[in-house]
């Protein structure tokens, strides 16, 4: 619409307001679709429909301003980062509350329901609140508050090492589990034109995403690779455990050295749900470092072009949280995925035993069948969730005990 014939229609006919709202909404999807370019040729028209809302009004509900949904999925922006189908519309509670990390003083919000949107700025410890109505019949009060991220690097031992302690990995020895799962499935072509081991591990950890949507509630009927597989076939979809089992398997099959890795809160003790999150990590021959894959997000973190392990991403969210990458193959959000996954990176757990299909007859050290790293000065967890006793751990303070050399180490 030009400037001019804008300008006209908005002396001549206030009650097109919807038409406005549409615009608005058009506008917001360009942002959705990284439309740019497009974004910069009408800031002035934007400009305009600001005007138009201070002079004619925006439609509310109890007080408060009102959109429009159709479905109950909708998405939202944090400046240019958007989470996309992540929140659920839930009239049925008195506030839906949205608590969003804000990584600056001042951040634009964008809240988008596919049918209409509203913007303004976010700030921590500032609140804005609206009404969604869903289907032209339920109101959702959804309340959005910034929050401030405490991000602060946790504190290990870097100097002493346990030399009694000892792992067992896949040694590229004849195992007859791996063939078979590389005889099942497209493995080997996966990496056929890679040149890197980080190559390799993203083509592994992109193919091991895809396989299925992440289904938090459901349990295989046994906890290897292939099992796994065979009921994805069947249409069935699994938590992160089974992203850890089959990335890690995948990786071992190829000649990666591979270990799924468990991250617990803090309040891994005393919370009821949700205290425990399982991925993996790679060990790559090239860079000679373990190196973190997320394949329930599809995700590697990457600092300085250099790909991180677990207790590396720790600290570089809280150091350099700008510089980080998050290398994805999918349209994951740096802020989102960082925000939550941080809480978890506080215990981190790994089995002695890390090779694939010895039948349960697993390596222990001590009658111990795991090693958890905790921060110095944290007191040894024992409990998960509430009810679920753990003594198989082996405690360090320790990263030279966690994160040693494979080579080096059992077969």
């Amino acid at each position: 619409m030009e400037h001019k014939n804008f300008l006209f229609f908005l002396s001549k006919n206030k009650s097109h307001f919807c038409s406005l709202k549409e615009f608005f909404i058009q506008t917001e999807t360009m942002k959705h679709n990284n439309r740019w370019g497009q974004i910069k040729k009408i800031t002035t028209t934007l400009s305009l429909y600001i005007f138009t809302l201070a002079v004619f009004g925006q439609t509310t509900y109890n007080g408060f301003p009102l959109i429009n949904a159709n479905s109950a999925k909708s998405d939202y922006r944090i400046g240019n980062d958007w989470v996309k189908g992540s929140w659920t519309i839930s009239p049925q509670i008195e506030f839906d509350s949205l608590l969003i990390s804000c990584h600056s003083n001042s951040e634009e919000f964008a809240f988008y329901t596919g049918k209409d949107s509203i913007v303004f700025k976010l700030a921590p410890e500032l609140t804005h609140k609206f009404y969604v109505c869903l289907n032209d019949t339920a109101y959702a009060l959804t309340v959005v508050k910034g929050i401030k991220p405490n991000f602060s690097v946790l504190q290990f031992d870097t100097k002493s090492k346990d030399e009694k302690l000892q792992f067992w990995h896949e040694h590229n020895n004849p195992n007859e589990y791996l063939n078979l799962l590389r005889s099942k499935y497209p493995i080997d072509s996966l990496i056929i034109d890679t040149k890197t081991d980080t190559e390799k591990a993203l083509k592994i950890l992109q193919w091991v995403h895809n396989r299925w949507q992440h289904n938090g509630n459901n349990e295989p009927k046994k906890n290897d690779a292939i099992s796994i597989l065979e009921e994805v076939k069947e249409g069935k979809n699994f938590r992160c455990v089974e992203y850890g089992i089959v990335g890690t398997a995948c990786l071992n099959a190829i000649g990666l050295k591979a270990r799924t890795l468990g991250l617990q809160t803090k309040d891994v003790e005393t919370r009821q749900y949700g205290a425990g999150h399982v991925l993996l990590e790679v060990f790559l021959n090239d860079l000679k470092k373990w190196v973190l894959l997320d394949g329930q997000w599809d995700a590697m973190p990457v600092l300085n072009n250099i790909p991180l392990n677990a207790v590396e991403f720790q600290k570089a969210i809280a150091e350099n949280y700008n510089e980080l990458e998050i290398r994805t193959s999918s349209n994951l959000s740096k802020k989102h995925y960082i925000d939550w996954i941080n809480p978890y990176l506080y215990h981190f757990v790994i089995s002695f035993d890390n090779r694939e299909g010895t039948n349960n007859d697993s390596k222990k050290i001590n009658g111990k069948s795991h090693l958890m790293l905790l921060p110095i000065g944290v007191t040894q967890p024992t409990i998960f969730q509430i009810i679920h006793k753990r003594d198989y751990y082996i405690y360090t303070n320790s990263v030279n005990d966690f994160y040693a050399s494979p080579g080096i180490q059992g077969k």
